[in-house]
């Protein structure tokens, strides 16, 4: 399906140097919420270029002020494509502001919320190719972060940012440290302190026994494979105390740790679920290194940045748009009983029912092809590909006539995969999903005909109009192309 696409006239003034004063950026959406800090996308107007500020709140930082100055100093030292990018820092009345890359894309845990919010992903949120494609940049900045003594201790989807190009940085460095002083890596300096989030955290870090290493980071990258595949980490249900005595107690998760029956995440393979042993051993010095983990042969199903570019920034998820939603009036921050600002955001409302919901599509190397449309998939392979160039006129919630081109290439599109595609657009509403999908197939199996028009079922009966399409939908053939 064609892409949706943006474009930027503005051009960065290059040569000027961030600057430390607070009037020469001017300050945006709220697009982060933590317990000591806030994140604001803002602009750097001597450079005309945008940024993300990290507002640290001194009054409310727990930690010495030694803590504070480690953050700064492991972030400003990292020179790496897959580790967030740091301009500068200084200081605005009470609170420290940290100026780093924007990345529009928002963090992987927005994209999963949103990809649960309208699909049904009880088999699974992203496919085998999509997960090796992530995890392995974040193994890249994992290996870069390692080999320079340094250990992140907070490894998961949520800190993990997605450019439009399809870049992947590691961020938030709050709970970053030193593994060894002075860059010594022939010294196998153990860390003794307990931070992290528990669902991701290594048992050795829980333990605080014999200490913890950059191993600690190996198993939080494991769970977090697990959160790509089924959207949560094992025992996320559970208060933090359980978690830490579900660790301990019980054998490493693996990705049916917490499904409903045995089948559910059938269609990931044993090459991922051997990866993520790998990763998941209780015992550290039996975990692989980094660097060991990039010759997984699970990760040769990784692509390039093109494909993570096409595969998200095309649900139309992006801070703009995370922003937009966060103004809504069922999200907002509110303080709570600590005093801390949290945000409350409609995303986290499990109310939804998937049953209306589309069904999430998985296509991996092993699964076949769609049963559902036979005569559809018949089509697609009996002849040479063949390019449909089409058009979706429906009308918005404001009655505005909208036209959506967009291409189906037979032998690689399904009408369920275009229409699950345009409702994670935010062009179709979910519980149009089914008349969308079924239409289309229809079309492509009549080539006597050039257009269909069907009803919608998210308009009420009694407004429907089928001559001015209030209530009605119409796809229409432009043009074929062979391939």
């Amino acid at each position: 399906m064609a892409a949706l696409s943006t474009s930027n006239s503005d051009t960065v003034t290059q040569g000027v140097p961030w600057p430390n004063n607070e009037d020469d950026y001017e300050i945006g959406d709220l697009i982060g919420v933590g317990a000591t800090a806030v994140v604001h996308s803002a602009l750097c107007k001597p450079r005309n270029q945008k940024c993300a500020i990290k507002r640290i709140s001194l009054d409310k930082w727990k930690s010495s002020l030694d803590e504070l100055l480690k953050e700064i100093q492991v972030i400003s030292s990292c020179n790496h494509e897959n580790v967030v990018t740091y301009y500068t820092s200084f200081v605005v009345k009470e609170e420290l502001w940290l100026v780093i890359r924007l990345l529009e894309g928002g963090s992987l845990r927005d994209v999963i919320k949103h990809k649960m919010k309208v699909s049904n992903c009880r088999h699974g949120v992203f496919d085998e190719v999509t997960i090796a494609t992530v995890l392995k940049e974040v193994l890249k900045g994992l290996e870069y972060f390692h080999n320079n003594g340094k250990i992140h201790r907070d490894i998961k989807a949520g800190n993990i940012l997605l450019g439009k190009d399809g870049t992947v940085q590691i961020a938030d460095f709050g709970v970053s440290a030193w593994l060894g002083s002075d860059k010594d890596l022939s010294r196998q300096k153990l860390r003794h302190t307990f931070v992290g989030t528990p669902c991701w955290m290594a048992p050795e870090v829980m333990e605080q026994d014999q200490g913890y290493d950059f191993k600690a980071d190996i198993w939080s990258f494991g769970i977090t494979a697990i959160e790509l595949a089924t959207g949560t980490a094992p025992y996320c249900k559970y208060p933090p105390m359980k978690v830490l005595m579900l660790t301990l107690q019980n054998d490493a998760p693996d990705l049916d740790t917490c499904a409903d029956d045995k089948t559910q995440y059938k269609i990931y393979g044993k090459t991922f679920r051997k990866m993520i042993n790998d990763c998941l051993q209780k015992n550290p010095t039996k975990r692989p290194t980094a660097t060991e983990l990039l010759k997984h042969p699970f990760f040769k199903k990784a692509q390039d940045k093109k494909y993570l570019s096409q595969k998200f920034v095309d649900i139309g998820l992006s801070v703009e748009l995370k922003a937009k939603r966060h103004s809504g009036a069922s999200g907002g921050l509110h303080r709570t009983a600590t005093g801390q600002w949290v945000w409350n955001d409609d995303d986290d409302d499990d109310s939804d029912d998937d049953n209306n919901k589309p069904m999430n599509e998985i296509q991996n190397e092993s699964s076949s092809s769609d049963e559902d449309e036979p005569g559809e998939e018949q089509n697609a392979t009996s002849n040479s590909p063949k390019i449909y160039n089409l058009v979706l006129r429906l009308r918005n919630d404001r009655l505005e006539l909208n036209e959506i081109k967009f291409a189906f290439i037979t032998g690689k599109d399904t009408s369920r995969s275009i229409a699950t595609e345009l409702v994670e657009a935010g062009l179709l509403s979910p519980i149009d999903w089914a008349p969308i999908a079924k239409n289309l197939a229809q079309l492509l199996l009549l080539p006597e005909s050039d257009s269909i028009t069907f009803n919608l079922i998210s308009t009420p009966t009694n407004k429907m109009d089928e001559d001015k399409l209030i209530g009605f939908a119409q796809i229409c053939i432009i043009s074929i192309e062979c391939e």
